[in-house]
């Protein structure tokens, strides 16, 4: 039998519970250097004066609301997460009780628990000034007929626009969570509009999962509660490959949904990063069960500024993409372009196996894996040729 790509991984509630915030090597490992992802600045944060909570049952979601009573903070209407089998508790906290002390206190009353503040992530990309040029299909050796996408896809991501050229036939079902702008939004747009390109893939059934909205420090952003509820949406849809064009710091919350979303088979692609002077990794593309892509021009060079570590699997074309979509055309860099198309490759045969990559990709920097292109460049040629009867199950 294949072995599949990714292992089953002990959840955070239970054999790593008390090392909730490390970063996993080998199950349990080290814990990184967190910062401030206890608590954070308005600019960190979608939300101020508030945290959640993860818990596995309705008996320890009773213990947390009376945990929480008793230190005078105020429990809101709670939600089921059945996909993942979680319930998420949002938690409002008096003044003067900061996140980092709500933390400490409901987790030492409520062990099962992992609570967490709800960090922002942000959209990873930009317009790029470029000459005119269209390089990514020739540069992934995509089969000129194109491929039948074998499998639905799941984006994590602004609202997106149908009426986008490359969505005209395409299948595409959303929804909304947080309470951001139910509008479409043009990166949510743009991302879907790569993913579903009929040049490189057909019959696309895409689940979109809107979870952008404005934040206390501004700008256009998506808090760890809403990607966790997003999560068990896309799981509860039964869907198996999902692209999450977004970046941000560790957070507990969303790594146990991470985790819980693997343990059903569902494969996680995300931009690893657009800025690494912000930090050297960023989330959730730098978590094990993640697959992180980096992007490169049309020479092969790595983008300055993208995230580099030994969590980077792949490169793909992710500067200076020419895309179409209803709010016109443009040229946009970012590592949240070059996701898609590592996305729309694990579509192509819906091979979950990380080899399946790896057997096709070309290698661009120091010879094997490395930390700026990881195992290489993804390659499509010949990816749509394989029956879908050929196709390991996880």
């Amino acid at each position: 039998m294949t072995k599949p790509y990714f292992p089953r991984r002990t959840r955070l509630a239970n054999g790593c519970r008390s090392i909730a915030l490390a970063l996993f090597i080998s199950g349990c490992g080290v814990a990184p250097n967190l910062g401030n992802s206890q608590s954070g600045t308005a600019a960190d944060l979608a939300e101020m004066g508030r945290v959640y909570a993860l818990v596995p049952n309705e008996r320890d979601a009773d213990a947390l609301r009376s945990a929480a009573m008793d230190l005078n903070y105020t429990v809101t209407a709670e939600v089921d997460l059945p996909a993942l089998d979680l319930i998420m508790v949002p938690i409002d906290l008096p003044d003067g009780v900061s996140g980092a002390q709500a933390i400490e206190a409901l987790e030492a009353d409520v062990p099962t628990s992992t609570v967490g503040v709800n960090h922002a992530y942000r959209l990873q990309s930009s317009a790029s000034p470029a000459a005119r040029r269209n390089y990514a299909t020739a540069m992934l050796d995509w089969p000129a007929s194109g491929c039948m996408a074998k499998t639905s896809l799941g984006l994590i991501d602004g609202g997106v626009d149908t009426r986008a050229p490359a969505l005209r036939d395409a299948r595409v079902v959303q929804q909304q969570f947080g309470n951001g702008s139910r509008s479409a939004m043009r990166h949510g747009t743009e991302v879907a509009s790569v993913l579903a390109d009929p040049a490189r893939l057909r019959g696309v059934e895409l689940y979109s999962a809107n979870v952008i909205s404005s934040g206390p420090g501004g700008g256009d952003m998506a808090g760890a509660a809403s990607i966790v509820q997003a999560l068990d949406w896309l799981a509860g849809q039964d869907v198996r490959i999902v692209n999450i064009s977004l970046a941000g710091p560790f957070n507990k919350l969303l790594a146990q949904a991470v985790e819980a979303a693997s343990d059903t088979g569902m494969v996680m692609v995300a931009a690893a990063g657009n800025d690494r002077r912000i930090a050297p990794l960023q989330y959730p593309a730098a978590l094990p069960s993640v697959v992180a892509v980096t992007a490169v021009d049309a020479q092969g060079e790595v983008m300055e500024t993208a995230v580099r570590g030994s969590h980077i699997d792949f490169a793909a074309p992710g500067v200076d993409i020419f895309v179409t979509s209803s709010f016109g055309q443009r040229y946009v860099t970012g590592t949240s372009m070059a996701a898609p198309f590592v996305t729309m490759r694990f579509a192509t045969n819906g091979d979950m196996r990380r080899e399946a990559l790896i057997a096709d990709a070309i290698d661009l920097g120091p010879s094997g894996k490395d930390e700026v292109f990881g195992h290489g460049l993804v390659q499509a040629s010949g990816a749509c040729a394989k029956p879908i009867a050929d196709i390991p199950s996880n």
